[in-house]
């Protein structure tokens, strides 16, 4: 692993097209090449940047500061162009691109409006009343993305209204009242529906609307809800629950596919031998054999005995943001394949569980010696990866990574971080509370986390792409 120097500088974000890298730096936007990481822009904001964020074709970026309620938008290829989006005293609580990169949507304070900009001189904005959330509740159509759903909450109803970006989202194409207390909501992968499911501790359902407003589906077979976790191609979702399950379901045919428990015993029973089952346990290493990092993953093999850490609460459960219970899974991640899924427990918060959909159980269970604190799957585009790999951050100045063929270990100069791959997969942004660097992680070289099934299967896959390219035309 390689990492550059620190900078200071902070909301750092990769352009998606992978050639620039942005961070803050006070009332700052600074552009750097990916590569070299040099300056390629400065953009001076009114006051300091609390938030920045690329527009999908990575020709614009958009800086919040939300003191003033003002958002600042520059465009990368003319350095004369700026637009500046004043909402007064309705402040700006998050700022976001629609995906023609055309438009910005301001949430403003106390879910007053969602305003719509169009960037393009003396555009006038269109207002959607009453949004529920700051965060979320806002989703765009798969296919072209024309069509605005909102989420929004008046009179103590929950609505949706969907809307239409050849109208400058200006009239509702259509919207429906739905039943309960709705969480967050996502299209269905074939844009023919809208998924819905409610906030957490109130009644654990999933519910399929029409685009006329019509009841299609209700899934209430998960346990108490916490939280959801739409795949990225949408055709799957996990729930988290409050009790340490993860249920799996499926969008095509709306219902449960399986549950998976946070207990080691009942997975690897589930699995029908230790063999396929890899528990990873973060040792010490040997700094005469291993002088790159301070660590190693060591194999555990009997697994009957193996404890997992538990973290003991007090009296009082802690709260999250959302005056949520920190209680049960914490977060799940999907790999890009949609073949595995990671998730953290809050009881449980120095282990990482890592769950294999194709097979339908537990494929890893990683143990580190301090709290885990960042997850971030890599692409799987980058030409020396043939599987999904998994980055890690901990409280110790150490990165982790694990795939299905092997796993590796490093020093960094940072701990702590919130990772961030860029979409080649060849490097990734780690960032604390004031700074940031860049890593080349380089191939994985230890395969012991690799089970037998898993090192035959990519074995061939290696073999058949050889055999591909040196084929004849």
């Amino acid at each position: 692993m390689r990492f550059s120097e620190l900078h200071k500088h902070t909301c750092g974000q990769w352009s998606p097209d992978g050639r620039y890298l942005a961070a803050a730096s006070m009332g700052r936007v600074l552009v750097r090449d990916a590569e070299t990481l040099k300056l390629v822009q400065v953009f001076v904001c009114c006051e300091k940047v609390g938030r920045i964020e690329w527009s999908p074709d990575s020709q614009y970026i958009l800086a919040e500061t939300s003191k003033q309620g003002v958002v600042q938008v520059w465009c990368i290829s003319d350095g004369d162009w700026s637009c500046r989006i004043d909402e007064g005293l309705a402040g700006v609580t998050r700022a976001r691109w629609d995906p023609s990169s055309r438009h910005v949507l301001i949430m403003t304070e106390f879910h007053m409006y969602l305003a719509v900009w169009k960037l393009q001189q003396d555009a006038t904005a269109a207002h959607i009343r009453h949004p529920k959330y700051d965060d979320r509740g806002v989703a765009f159509n798969h296919g072209d993305g024309r069509f605005l759903a909102v989420l929004r909450r008046s009179n103590c109803q929950d609505h949706v209204s969907v809307h239409n970006s050849e109208d400058n989202f200006s009239s509702e194409v259509f919207a429906f009242q739905t039943d309960g207390d709705c969480a967050d909501m996502m299209w269905a992968h074939d844009d023919s529906s809208l998924l819905l499911w409610d906030r957490p501790a109130r009644a654990s359902r999933f519910l399929w609307y029409s685009l006329r407003g019509e009841l299609l589906v209700q899934v209430k077979e998960c346990k108490l809800l916490r939280s959801a976790y739409p795949s990225p191609s949408a055709q799957f979702l996990v729930a988290a629950c409050f009790d340490g399950s993860l249920c799996l379901l499926s969008g095509t045919t709306r219902s449960i596919v399986s549950t998976f428990t946070h207990d080691l015993k009942s997975a690897w029973a589930e699995t029908g031998g230790a063999d396929d089952v890899a528990v990873l346990r973060e040792e010490p290493s040997n700094a005469e054999t291993d002088a790159t990092s301070g660590a190693r993953y060591l194999r555990l093999r009997n697994l009957s005995a193996v404890r997992v850490p538990e973290e003991h609460t007090a009296r009082e459960t802690p709260v999250d943001a959302d005056g949520v219970p920190q209680v049960g899974v914490a977060v799940a991640k999907w790999s890009p394949d949609e073949r595995y899924v990671a998730t953290l427990h809050f009881g449980m918060p120095t282990s990482v569980w890592i769950w294999d959909l194709g097979r339908g159980c537990l494929a890893a269970l990683l143990l580190h010696r301090s709290a885990v604190k960042s997850l971030a799957w890599g692409p799987c585009t980058a030409p020396s990866t043939l599987a999904s790999r998994l980055a890690i951050s901990t409280s110790d100045a150490s990165l982790f990574m694990w795939s299905p063929v092997g796993t590796s270990i490093g020093n960094c100069p940072l701990a702590m971080t919130r990772l961030r791959w860029r979409s080649d997969g060849l490097h990734l942004l780690m960032q604390d509370k004031d700074c940031i660097c860049v890593c080349a992680p380089g191939p994985l070289d230890r395969v012991e986390a690799a089970t037998p099934a898993v090192v035959k299967a990519f074995s061939e896959l290696r073999d058949g792409a050889g055999e591909v390219d040196n084929a004849e035309p």
